[in-house]
């Protein structure tokens, strides 16, 4: 008889507090799947800006100005896709807490609809986070590769011109100490950034390399060695234009093969999980 009773004390107590408790977890979670599908949004929107300006011409092509803004626009569409995993991620964790409450009969409702729509989200935030990564790296690279190709320019060749052989010595090895980090750079696999672009910051090292190998050669009057040198470094100017050229073209095939599928995923998996 108390077996009864205590049997049937504790089935009144779950008809009151399960209901409750799966009420509250469904609750949270619905809050949280809001959120994500809010920030999912944002940043879908921004990766997409953001891949826009970039893929015209190449990150190696922008301005200045428009490298900076759009390295500010890529760290905060990172920051936003993080903040949105992180509601996906809770909203699931409170979806694992419901189906584990103890005396269920069956899976709580909610989660056999919200549970897909979560996948999607994921999905879609793990291709916008591997896009607004990859426009980092780039940015950065081309921040540091643009500033040099301008030191070319406006410190190096002056020299080089003004026959100051020590100044353009001198330049050319520092020239060459920056570039050679950026050719590893140029070749991470998650940069996703086109070869063509690597072979360019390759000419620019072959650039510098030889103009210190002709400006050392005429410091020392060696002027077979000084002509040669400055032979290869003139068709090494050739070569980093024909390959500047060649990357800004190739600019448009690239994305198609590399960023589009990874933005088509973004679209498709934000779509589908809003």
């Amino acid at each position: 008889m108390v077996l009864l009773v205590t049997i049937g004390a504790l089935g009144a107590f779950l008809q009151i507090v399960l209901p409750q408790r799966v009420g509250q977890l469904a609750q949270s979670e619905a809050g949280e799947l809001e959120l994500a599908r809010k920030g999912t949004a944002d940043a879908s929107s921004t990766v997409s800006h953001l891949w826009a300006d970039m893929s015209a011409k190449g990150a190696m092509s922008l301005s200045d100005a428009q490298l900076t803004q759009d390295l500010a626009l890529a760290k905060s569409a990172q920051k936003a896709a993080d903040d949105a995993l992180g509601h996906v991620q809770l909203a699931q964790s409170y979806m694992g807490q419901a189906d584990g409450l103890p005396f269920q009969l069956h899976s709580p409702a909610f989660i056999a609809t919200d549970r897909p729509a979560l996948q999607h989200l994921d999905r879609g935030l793990q291709a916008t986070l591997k896009l607004t990564h990859a426009a980092t790296l780039q940015l950065t690279l081309a921040q540091q590769v643009t500033q040099d190709a301008q030191k070319i320019s406006t410190k190096l060749d002056v020299a080089l011109n003004a026959r100051l052989w020590a100044d353009a010595a001198r330049s050319a090895s520092t020239l060459a100490d920056d570039l050679k980090p950026q050719q590893v750079s140029a070749g991470f696999a998650d940069a996703l950034l086109d070869p063509l672009w690597a072979s360019w910051i390759d000419g620019m090292v072959s650039v510098v390399t030889n103009a210190q190998q002709y400006a050392l050669a005429a410091a020392a009057n060696q002027t077979q060695v000084a002509q040669q040198s400055a032979k290869s470094l003139a068709n090494a100017r050739q070569q980093v234009a024909a390959s500047f050229a060649a990357a800004q073209n190739g600019a448009a095939a690239w994305q198609a093969k590399t960023i589009q599928p990874l933005l088509d995923t973004v679209t498709r998996e934000t779509a589908a999980g809003s």
